[in-house]
Formats: C-alpha cells, sequence, structure tokens
C-alpha cells in the first residue's frame, strides 16, 4: 500500500489466456498464485458505480480485507494511456466482522474510516457517503478472481510488482488482464520497460476500464439493462 493512499497502475486488457502465457514465459522470476473472491457494496441505484467509487471485500488466503478505491483525482496519463492514479485505502477484516458486513448487519464505512492510510481512508469515507446520499450500502454482487503475481525489477533495480488476472464476472464473461503497480518516481522508466515486454510478447497495449467498472458492465449485460457506470 503506498504511503500517500495514491495507486499508480499500468492496466492492459488481454486477449485471452495464450497472451498471458507468453508474457509470464519472459518475466521469470518467483511466481505466487492467488485465488480471490471480491464482493462489491453499493446502494440500489448504484451511487458508487455513477461516482466512480468502489468499495470491496475481498477473501484472499485466508485473509478478508476492505478496500475503498476511486479518489475524485482519478486520472489517465498519455503515456501510454493506461497509467491510473486512484486513491486507495483499506484495512484487514475479521472474519466474524466479515461475516457481518456480507449479511448487511455491519456499516462498511465505520469499517473504512479504521483504514490506512488514515487520510485517504478518511477522504474515501467521506466520499462514498456523499454519493449514497442517506441510501444504506449493500452488497450488489461478486466476481473471482485469479491472480498470478510475479516478483520482477526494472534494470535499475526498482522491484515491481505484476499481476496476471483472470476475472470471472457475474454474467460468465472471463477476462484476462495485466497489472503493473509502480512507485510514484518509476513512472517512466516502468512504463519503457512495460513497452518493451509487450513488444517481446507480441501482445499489443490495451486500455482497460477498473474491474468495478467492468463489473457494472457485466451485470448491465446479464439484466440487459444500460451500464450504470461508462466512465473510461
Amino acid at each position: 500500500m503506498p504511503r500517500d493512499g495514491i495507486e499508480r497502475e499500468f492496466k492492459s486488457m488481454l486477449d485471452g489466456a495464450a497472451e498471458r502465457e507468453r508474457i509470464l514465459a519472459l518475466i521469470g522470476g518467483s511466481v505466487k498464485f492467488l485465488v480471490q473472491r471480491n464482493m462489491l457494496f453499493d446502494t440500489p441505484a448504484p451511487s458508487l458505480g455513477k461516482a466512480g467509487l468502489s468499495l470491496r471485500l475481498r477473501h484472499e488466503n485466508g485473509l478478508w480485507i476492505l478496500t475503498a478505491k476511486g479518489d475524485p483525482r482519478e486520472r489517465r496519463t498519455d503515456r501510454p494511456k493506461l497509467l491510473t492514479h486512484r486513491g486507495e485505502a483499506e484495512v484487514a477484516v475479521r472474519p466474524a466482522m466479515a461475516a457481518h458486513l456480507i449479511a448487511g448487519t455491519a456499516d462498511p464505512l465505520a469499517m473504512l474510516r479504521r483504514a490506512e492510510p488514515a487520510a485517504m481512508a478518511l477522504k474515501l469515507a467521506d466520499a462514498i457517503e456523499a454519493a449514497a446520499d442517506g441510501a444504506p450500502l449493500r452488497l450488489v454482487g461478486e466476481f473471482r478472481n485469479e491472480r498470478t503475481l510475479c516478483a520482477t525489477s526494472l534494470p535499475c533495480g526498482t522491484e515491481l510488482s505484476l499481476a496476471l488476472d483472470r476475472s470471472e464476472m457475474p454474467d460468465g464473461t472471463v477476462e484476462h488482464e495485466l497489472e503493473l503497480e509502480i512507485a510514484r518516481g518509476a513512472v517512466a522508466p516502468a512504463a519503457a520497460w512495460l513497452e518493451a515486454l509487450m513488444r517481446r510478447a507480441e501482445v499489443p497495449l490495451r486500455p482497460a476500464h477498473s474491474k468495478r467498472q467492468r463489473f457494472d458492465l457485466a451485470v448491465a449485460r446479464r439484466e440487459g439493462a444500460a451500464p450504470a457506470c461508462a466512465r473510461p
């Protein structure tokens, strides 16, 4: 978790498992496999999705983590139009509390206000509360994610965390994605490294919506309705 609470991440969609395997073969190094269950909270509207905010409870490796994302300062850069900056705060949740959150008998905003970094957690909690406008937050659905986490580094020695994700969305769609989280001062060298990696793998760079946005699109497809969240 970045100390300033800003997630800086390159995101690119992949066209299936074959592209994923070509990238993985080029990276080498240590690999960790994670199975993630992601449960999303919103109002019936859904107000958070429309505001570009996300409140998620994730189960991973026996742990529960409540995460908020989507600072109003979210933006994309022009190189290579894959870099996102978003506010992020998270807090570990005990299994008993996770059960209450899922059942709707505990307030996820109260838990979020205890998250780290504290300043970003409070800012995101206020933004979510404002977006909800008094409507209750409830579990609106979930998706499963299988993550291959690769530890690698730039030529200068800066460590990188690259994730290759396979996500199963609510309408049955299976999506593949690359995520590369970076530190503030490593944007330019990380962009060059990623571009070179993708050229070697013969995989084009494809801008990606957030998983929350793609979840909303999948729900809309399943229900035959217009998507609630259409922000890029």
